[in-house]
C-alpha cells in the first residue's frame, strides 16, 4: 500500500524579475517516473532536502550520484543535470529556490559548496519544523516582508549546507550498512524480518547485528522504529489520518502506534499534528 503524500508549495517573487526576484519553497512530491527532469537547467538557485523516496542525480558529466533521504541536493542556475526518480511513489522533498543575483552574492562570500551538488545532511525533527514554519510565513507574508523572508530562506540553506558532508567512496562494510540504513528506512511497514534483511545483504545476523550497531550507534531494530516513527511524522504533515498512518507504518491497531510514537517523539500524534 502507497503512502499517498499532499504537494504543499508557494511561489512568491520580489519585483518583477523572476529569475532575480523568485522566492520558493514548499513539500513537493514525485510519485511517477514521468516526474523525472532530464537534461534539466534553470536560470535561478533551488535546492531540495529529500525527506523520503530514493534516486539518481546525474551531473553534466554523466556521473551518477545516489540520493536518498537526507539527501541535500542543488540545482545551480545555468548547470544541466538530471534527476532520476525511483517510481516507488514515496518521493518527498522540501525545497528552497531564490534568485540569481541572491545566489551571485553568496558564492561571492564562498558560502556556497557550488563544487558538490549532493550532499548528506543528518536532519531531525527540528530540521522538519523549521521548513514547515518558512513555508507558513512564505504564504502568509505580504510583499513587504518577503526581503525578510527572503533572508531566512538563504539562513536555512546555509545552515543545511554547512552541517552535511559531501558523498565520497566509502568502506565498502559500510557501503554494506549503508544499503541496510536505505533498506530499513524504506520498508516502513516492517514487511520482512531484520534475519531477512541480513540474508539478503549476505551476512549473518549476528554480524550483521554488530556492524549495524557501531555504524550507527542504534541496533537495527531501533534504527527501523526510529525510521517508521520519522515516516509516520511525514504523513501526519501530509494529512494522512492517525489510524491510516498507524497502517501504513505496520501496526496492527492505533493504540499501539499511538504509544510507540508517543514513547519515541514525546508527544502522542494527535497533540503532534496540532503544534505543527
Amino acid at each position: 500500500m502507497k503512502v499517498e503524500m499532499k504537494k504543499d508549495v508557494i511561489y512568491r517573487c520580489i519585483g518583477s524579475d523572476f529569475d532575480n526576484g523568485i522566492i520558493a519553497c514548499g513539500f513537493m512530491t514525485k510519485p511517477t517516473a514521468s516526474h523525472s527532469q532530464y537534461n534539466f537547467r534553470i536560470d535561478y538557485y533551488s535546492c531540495f532536502l529529500l525527506l523520503s523516496g530514493s534516486g539518481i542525480y546525474h551531473t553534466a558529466d554523466n556521473k551518477k550520484i545516489p540520493i536518498n533521504p537526507g539527501a541535500f541536493v542543488q540545482r545551480l542556475p545555468g548547470v544541466c543535470h538530471s534527476t532520476e526518480i525511483i517510481p516507488d511513489g514515496n518521493w518527498l522533498e522540501f525545497f528552497i529556490s531564490f534568485g540569481h543575483s541572491t545566489y551571485d552574492y553568496l558564492c561571492s562570500l564562498s558560502l556556497l559548496p557550488v563544487d558538490t551538488p549532493v550532499l548528506n545532511i543528518p536532519y531531525d525533527e527540528i530540521t522538519i519544523q523549521t521548513l514547515s514554519r518558512l513555508l507558513r510565513k512564505l504564504k502568509e507574508a505580504n510583499d513587504g516582508s518577503l526581503p525578510h523572508i527572503l533572508l531566512q530562506a538563504q539562513e536555512i540553506v546555509l545552515s543545511l549546507s554547512s552541517s552535511a558532508e559531501k558523498t565520497s567512496f566509502q568502506d565498502p562494510r559500510n557501503k554494506i550498512m549503508e544499503e541496510a540504513c536505505h533498506l530499513l528506512s524504506s520498508d516502513a511497514n516492517q514487511s520482512r524480518s531484520l534475519e531477512e534483511l541480513a540474508d539478503s545483504l549476505n551476512i549473518s545476523y549476528e554480524n550483521f547485528r554488530k556492524q549495524f550497531l557501531k555504524y550507527t550507534g542504534v541496533s537495527p531494530n531501533r534504527y527501523r522504529i526510529e525510521q517508521r516513527m520519522k515516516h509516520a511524522k511525514l504523513m501526519l504533515l501530509s494529512g494522512i489520518s492517525i489510524k491510516e498512518t498507524a497502517l501504513l507504518t505496520g501496526y496492527s491497531d492505533t493504540y499501539s502506534f499511538t504509544r510507540q510514537f508517543t514513547n519515541t517523539v514525546g508527544i502522542p500524534p494527535g497533540r503532534y499534528i496540532k503544534e505543527r
